[in-house]
């Protein structure tokens, strides 16, 4: 799979087939994955297609006692935690190694052809102050391999540092900001004036407002981000992933469709009759992403999407591209997300 991945852009024929390699070995290795298929009455010797391959509902990643994992939990190295407060059952994501969690990171970042910033701020806490968060994970991995320098603007107790933030961005050089929906607003509530910033910088956010005191539409959110730093929205990066994947989907400025690699496809479907949904028609986002070698492949969210297909002519290959429009979070869906995690540290 590693070699997939580091590879030119998968057709659909490839994507295919690697897909059902990859379903018939979780099948047959992640025990709770198999129980699930084998209750709806699906076996890989009934699927031939992608399409069909059994999406687990990402809330069956908090069962305790029933790991999604293809390897012995003995041999897990890593875990990401999903997001929620202290009370709450989070969901865990099992890896006996990251480095193909890695790798889907910072090939998708060259295959998307995303900018490699001279210099990165990060918003959120490092990898060392939060071991068990996918996004400080992300973050760490952007920070080795991708920017060329970068400033972690938090304290110790997970406060965002203004002075430090200011010194990073007073030289007059382009810098690229990453950070959650919220962290930005908490840094947009510390500013007292504008902080404009040299001219080629951007800034990548991550997630909702979703079981917060905040409420904002997308459009006032980078209202907010010209107000403050003076990037319009071309020059914002909405990033989409979960704990749940090992991949991510991007999309820039307001009124985009996100894409993700090649290893990843995507459906939309009907929460009711659990059918593709017409395009344009709002459903469920199902997302397939071969980097969850594993775990689980096939994901099913609550998060609302609709989907156009896009095809693409990549080196003469036929690769239909993973799009979709991106709505929210179903408001009859419990709170998730990266972004309440940052607030209740941030508000700390």
């Amino acid at each position: 799979m590693a070699q997939a991945i580091n590879g030119k852009p998968i057709s659909d024929t490839e994507f295919n087939t690697l897909a059902m390699l990859v379903f018939t070995h979780q099948y047959q290795q992640n025990k709770p994955y198999q129980n699930f298929c084998n209750a709806i009455g699906t076996s890989p010797e009934h699927v031939s297609h992608w399409h069909d391959i059994p999406a687990l509902p990402t809330d069956a990643f908090k069962a305790e006692t029933f790991p999604l994992t293809t390897v012995p939990i003995a041999d897990v190295q890593k875990t990401f935690l999903t997001s929620g407060t202290t009370t709450e059952t989070k969901g865990k994501h099992h890896f006996a190694s990251t480095d193909l969690y890695d790798q889907s990171i910072i090939n998708a970042w060259h295959e998307l052809k995303l900018a490699e910033p001279a210099h990165a701020i990060f918003l959120i806490p490092h990898p060392e102050q939060s071991p068990h968060s996918s996004l400080s994970h992300m973050m760490g991995v952007i920070a080795q391999h991708i920017a060329q320098g970068s400033c972690w603007a938090n304290d110790d107790s997970g406060a965002l540092d203004l002075e430090k933030i200011i010194n990073a961005t007073k030289n007059n050089q382009p810098v690229a900001l990453f950070g959650t929906a919220l962290s930005f607003l908490h840094l947009f509530d510390s500013i007292e004036s504008p902080l404009p910033l040299a001219p080629g910088s951007w800034a990548m956010e991550t997630g909702g407002y979703k079981g917060t005191q905040h409420q904002l539409t997308k459009s006032e959110l980078y209202q907010l981000f010209e107000t403050k730093l003076g990037l319009h929205s071309d020059c914002i990066v909405n990033e989409y992933s979960m704990t749940e994947l090992s991949s991510q989907f991007y999309s820039r400025g307001l009124n985009q469709a996100h894409q993700g690699p090649s290893w990843t496809r995507t459906r939309v479907i009907d929460p009711v009759t659990n059918t593709d949904a017409k395009p344009g028609q709002l459903g469920h986002l199902v997302l397939y992403d071969l980097a969850n070698l594993h775990s689980v492949m096939a994901i099913r969210t609550q998060d609302l999407a609709t989907q156009d297909l896009v095809t693409q002519d990549q080196t003469n290959l036929e690769v239909s591209a993973p799009y979709f429009n991106l709505i929210g979070r179903d408001p009859t869906a419990l709170p998730r997300g990266c972004s309440r995690s940052s607030d209740e540290t941030l508000s700390r």
